[in-house]
């Protein structure tokens, strides 16, 4: 009977793989990107991934490629990223409907008009595109749009593409590459000696590597804290659903505060809950919260979005009596009926109902910026996580940022903002508006 374990088939093989330069760890479109780039770079990497590549949030988020929104911190690699995007395709060899129709967010707040007129005069010191959108523009975004707004800010060069297809463009591409794809295979432990990295161990098999990239979202936090290391965490469920189809009307990526919807190539709508989701409790995200610093940070951060994210307390029980469920994708079936109800108003000559809803877990930090991290002992330990629901639309740039880490030792861009000791050494900012 042939072996099970995917890498001991692997290792039985005339090809095997003895010794990788790299492990990157995490299968999600961080993870593929920052593999891609560094087997483009000659390394001999090899991915791994405790579940299917693409399963967690990867090929299940919204397909928003936004600059829109960004905090300032992050704005540079977002202009990167988009830059980037628009030649995925070619570098991919790959279909993956890319559509560069904008994205336009509406408000009925006056606070938030404030915020965004702020915004946009920040981001058009970046050469952004950014600006305050006429009535009249709105109704060409989404002709026959009927629903109530304040005010409207539209970034005509972000797009939009098909998560899905995404994820399966960079692993055929990783495979021709001759990247090692290990999925099913949880890592139990990044191992060391004398304070450098030796490899990765994953229940009956060692990885021998002198590089691991932690790029594994939600499971990142239980990974370095094995090494030491810190990371405070957050999980948030959000539930997202496709329509049927409707005739075309627009290309644009749209959030008005209540629903966030793009329209697919197909037809269909992508239906999300406009930013409102439920933070998942966990065992980790209470021994997080125990420090002082940590649960100051959170709580800012949840008071800060607290009209789109909501606590269940019955999952504090769960956790101390040992009951809760660590991979739960139900999605939120009233979320979907008021995201049904809400894109009805809206469009009400159009015939809507839904076709398939999924949730997807986003790993969040206190202050919405990712990590991207090489300081951290020990020695050939990168961290790219946390990338706040951001991770998407980031990608392209990220995995060329730690690749420049890895083989080059610094990048291009200010990652001050993203180390990790920020967390511990009182310079974490503030948490911004889920824009």
């Amino acid at each position: 009977m042939a072996d099970s374990n995917p890498v001991l088939r692997r290792l039985s093989s005339e090809s095997s793989v003895s010794k990788a330069d790299a492990v990157v760890i995490g299968g999600g479109v961080i993870g593929l990107s920052t593999a891609f780039e560094l087997a483009s770079r000659g390394m001999l990497v090899v991915l791994v991934e405790g579940n299917k590549v693409g399963s967690a949030q990867s090929m299940r988020n919204w397909g928003f490629v936004r600059q829109q929104g960004r905090a300032p911190e992050e704005l540079p690699l977002m202009i990167e990223a988009n830059r980037k995007w628009r030649e995925l395709e070619k570098k991919l060899d790959f279909d993956i409907e890319w559509l560069q129709g904008g994205n336009l967010r509406l408000t009925n707040s006056p606070q938030r008009a404030e915020e965004y007129r702020r915004w946009i005069d920040m981001a058009r010191s970046f050469g952004l595109d950014s600006k305050i959108a006429s009535p009249a523009e709105i109704d060409q975004i989404i002709p026959g749009f009927q629903g109530k707004y304040l005010m409207g800010i539209v970034t005509p060069s972000d797009g939009q593409a098909n998560p899905i297809k995404v994820v399966a463009a960079y692993l055929r591409r990783l495979r021709n590459l001759g990247v090692e794809v290990y999925e099913d295979f949880p890592v139990d432990a990044i191992v060391t000696a004398a304070g450098r990295v030796v490899g990765v161990q994953s229940k009956d098999t060692f990885l021998a590597t002198p590089i691991v990239v932690v790029a594994a979202g939600v499971g990142s936090g239980a990974l370095l804290k094995g090494v030491g290391v810190d990371l405070p965490v957050q999980f948030v469920r959000q539930t997202v659903a496709l329509t049927t189809v409707v005739p075309s009307f627009t290309q644009a990526c749209v959030w008005t505060g209540e629903i966030g919807f793009r329209q697919a190539r197909s037809g269909n709508v992508v239906l999300s809950t406009g930013g409102r989701g439920d933070v998942k409790i966990d065992a980790g995200t209470i021994r997080s919260l125990m420090s002082v610093t940590h649960f100051r940070h959170s709580a800012s951060m949840y008071w800060k979005n607290r009209e789109y994210l909501r606590i269940h307390p019955y999952e504090l029980l769960q956790v101390f009596r040992g009951e809760q469920r660590n991979n739960d994708y139900a999605p939120n079936y009233e979320d979907i009926e008021n995201s049904i109800r809400v894109i009805r108003s809206y469009f009400p000559n159009f015939d809507w109902d839904v076709t398939l809803a999924w949730t997807g877990t986003i790993d969040g930090t206190p202050d919405a910026l990712p990590v991207i991290d090489t300081s951290a002992r020990p020695t050939g330990l990168v961290i790219a996580t946390g990338m706040s629901g951001h991770g998407f639309g980031i990608a392209p740039a990220i995995g060329d940022v730690v690749a420049n880490l890895v083989i080059h030792g610094e990048s291009h861009f200010d990652l001050s903002a993203f180390r990790i000791e920020r967390f511990q050494d009182g310079t974490v900012k503030n948490p911004h508006h889920l824009l």
